[in-house]
């Protein structure tokens, strides 16, 4: 629960430092003026995003240990791409602030461009994540209300593939609204819920099994 509380504060904080990136359908010389008015909250936000990201690793790794067969691991490869995405799109945010007052037009609008398309492709990521929570939950590894939170995350996550194509100056535009407003918030609560979740005395679908199996090693020895 403390590492679910702990991420989420860190990702909100991080979500909420610095405005959204000039959109795909600005020039570069908007980023550019952007990057020298908030090279130093940039840069901060990396900072807040890599301990959320650690404080993520442990709400991961406690799920991981409730989750068997196949869904476990894609629930494996889709935490690891979740973090491997964030810290990809942290490269570029940050370093786009490292030297503001070098920065060039033409470079801002290529690296704002590879950054924006962070969030549409993380929703595959997520989805991996999502779908074997929801299945879990429904075996009895987590509560009931934790499964409709991941089937909620799950949909819209998949909805919001689209703004892998969407158009610029638009809702679905590639790191704009969609992502930034919907997204974010979601992934935040998402995984909050995940971390309380799994301080709870929820049983397993495995505990009733055990438990059979150890009465009838008892009864063997006796």
């Amino acid at each position: 629960m403390i590492a679910g509380i702990a991420s989420a504060v860190l990702f909100t904080a991080g979500l909420l430092i610095v405005p959204t990136l000039p959109g795909i359908d600005k020039p570069g010389y908007d980023i550019v003026s952007f990057v020298n008015a908030h090279s130093g909250a940039m840069r901060m936000q990396v900072l807040l995003v890599t301990f959320g990201a650690l404080a993520l690793v442990v709400v991961l790794g406690y799920a991981r240990d409730r989750l068997a067969g196949p869904p476990g691991y894609v629930f494996t490869i889709g935490s690891a791409l979740v973090l491997a995405e964030f810290f990809i799109a942290m490269w570029f945010s940050g370093g786009l602030a490292l030297h503001p007052d070098q920065l060039g037009s033409a470079t801002a609008r290529t690296i704002t461009d590879i950054a924006s398309m962070f969030g549409p492709v993380l929703t595959a990521a997520d989805i991996m994540v999502a779908v074997p929570i929801l299945l879990a939950a429904n075996d009895g590894r987590f509560p009931r209300w934790l499964a409709i939170l991941a089937a909620v995350f799950a949909v819209e996550q998949l909805i919001e593939t689209i703004t892998i194509i969407g158009p610029p100056a638009s809702f679905i535009s590639p790191g704009g609204a969609m992502n930034f407003y919907l997204g974010g918030p979601l992934f935040i609560v998402f995984f909050l819920g995940l971390g309380v979740a799994l301080s709870l005395d929820v049983p397993t679908a495995d505990e009733p099994r055990l438990v059979e199996e150890e009465s009838t090693g008892r009864e063997d020895e006796d």
